[in-house]
């Protein structure tokens, strides 16, 4: 990976990887019957959604997952196990909320009932995870090879504007009276 930051640059997912993320969350929470299935970055920034929870509170709720996911992840720094914690569970009285990591840049949240278990849970996002793990794979394949190209537009361009200005102020046509 390059010197940029994963937050200065979030994964962008094409049209067509797209489409693959939302059938993927669809058939996730047509098989555990969640009501809620997301896709977030670890900044807390929504991909996507499937669910029956209104855009902006879906976009609060990614932020929180995430902000407490990488709570987790300091929690496990802080006792000397780095990277150790990658999934996490939060467990209410009628509802619970799953977060599993997605590779080092997004993860996956379920929000589920007492319908489904949590081993159909796990089990069906570990599934999950595979064909996610591989879209932002190639997703950040093709972030790293534009930003390969910008830093090559950038070290040359500063060389070109000095050449086109040096050309230009050195034309006899050109005159400021």
């Amino acid at each position: 990976m390059t010197d940029v930051k994963l937050h200065d640059r979030p994964l962008v997912f094409n049209t067509e990887q797209t489409q693959q993320l939302d059938r993927c969350l669809l058939h996730l929470a047509d098989q555990t019957g969640a009501p809620l299935v997301m896709l977030s970055d670890v900044s807390g920034r929504l991909v996507l959604y499937r669910g029956r929870l209104p855009s902006a509170q879906s976009v609060g709720l990614a932020a929180l997952a995430a902000g407490s996911f990488a709570a987790g992840l300091e929690i496990g720094n802080f006792l000397g196990l780095p990277k150790s914690f990658q999934q996490q569970l939060l467990e209410g009285p009628v509802a619970s909320l799953y977060t599993l990591a997605v590779g080092p840049e997004l993860l996956l949240i379920l929000a589920f009932t007492h319908k489904t278990t949590l081993g159909m849970i796990r089990l069906f996002a570990q599934q999950a995870h595979q064909e996610l793990l591989t879209l932002a794979s190639a997703a950040a394949l093709a972030r790293e090879a534009t930003a390969h190209c910008e830093v090559q537009l950038e070290e040359g361009f500063d060389e070109a504007l000095k050449s086109q200005l040096d050309d230009l102020f050195a034309n006899d046509e050109f005159s400021l009276g």
